[in-house]
């Protein structure tokens, strides 16, 4: 009896082009659209995901009438997968089209922003570059928005309101995620029976604290902190736990949170994005920008513009 392993190169039967397909139809594009895209006509998109599925066994997508209307349950167990694989491959693709990067880098990030594909974007970085020397600090934007000048900081990323402006006209701003931020809860309220709006809120300094707080104050309505913590997971779970109402973003709310919105009177939120700040001119500095810009824009899924609890959309990385 033959002993058959499996290939560390992964089942050949698979295609990149079979991913490419699957994900722009995941992310909500016709085949038609997909075809324009992957410059293939539509038939040969349609074969690409029959293929596939037959590879693997499972129905990834809902079709009707020749119209993607969803993914199914394996689809959204998929999908994640198939994302991570095109954007290391374009990723790696771009890393050696490209000197490589090298140096010490002291690279800032919000702890209070639901960041997990940029930290695996920066381990990817330096594991295309032996030679980078990456220090990564975590701390509250408007922490590391102060930390610029005296901490030695090569590349921050903020979490902000829409429309942020550096203080600094020499540091190079990119933009990495728009999205619009929320009044959640447990369970619907009616904002005028509320006389003093229980806030379940990151600590002072956080830009979704400020909007909350602007928001109510506009509308003759006080709150006050009814729970206040940094971690975004203890946020969600003390609105889910009911212990009050909380602001986040689209990409950050849960299955079991309820959206407080025009009709039960709560007054519009801005937008809140994820800004990347060039601080230093190193020509590293200004590669990792480059990278992480790049990746950005590559693991832009719909997964990440879609809120699944609401359907609300987000602008992409």
């Amino acid at each position: 009896m033959f002993d058959f392993q499996p290939s560390p190169l992964g089942d050949r039967r698979v295609t990149l082009e079979h991913l490419r397909a699957f994900v722009l139809l995941a992310e909500g594009k016709g085949f038609q659209e997909a075809g324009l895209t992957l410059y293939r006509s539509q038939s040969a998109v349609t074969q690409s995901l029959k293929r596939l599925e037959e590879i693997l066994g499972c129905k990834l997508l809902e079709r009707r009438q020749g119209h993607v209307m969803g993914l199914t349950v394996d689809g959204e167990r998929f999908l994640p997968a198939a994302n991570e694989i095109l954007a290391r491959t374009s990723e790696a693709v771009s890393a050696m089209q490209q000197p490589e990067i090298a140096g010490r880098l002291l690279v800032g990030v919000p702890d209070d922003f639901k960041v997990t594909d940029l930290h695996g974007a920066i381990s990817r970085c330096a594991e295309l570059n032996r030679n980078l020397r990456l220090e990564v600090v975590s701390a509250l934007s408007s922490q590391l928005l102060c930390q610029i000048d005296n901490s030695g900081l090569d590349l921050v990323m903020l979490k902000c309101l829409e429309h942020f402006v550096p203080s600094d006209k020499r540091w190079k701003s990119h933009l990495l995620r728009r999205e619009p931020l929320h009044w959640v809860a447990a369970q619907r309220h009616v904002f005028e029976n509320i006389s003093e709006v229980p806030l379940v809120i990151f600590p002072d300094g956080c830009c979704y604290r400020s909007a909350a707080l602007s928001a109510l104050g506009h509308n003759g309505k006080r709150g006050y902190s009814a729970y206040v913590s940094t971690s975004y997971e203890n946020i969600r779970a003390a609105v889910s736990a009911g212990l009050g109402i909380g602001v986040l973003p689209a990409s950050a709310l849960a299955n079991d949170h309820v959206i407080l919105g025009e009709q039960e009177g709560f007054p519009e939120l801005p937008k809140v994005e994820l800004v990347m700040l060039q601080v230093t001119d190193k020509y590293a500095t200004k590669q990792l920008a480059d990278f992480l810009a790049r990746s950005a824009s590559i693991t832009s899924t719909r997964s990440d513009n879609e809120c699944r609890c609401c359907g609300v959309s987000a602008e992409p990385w």
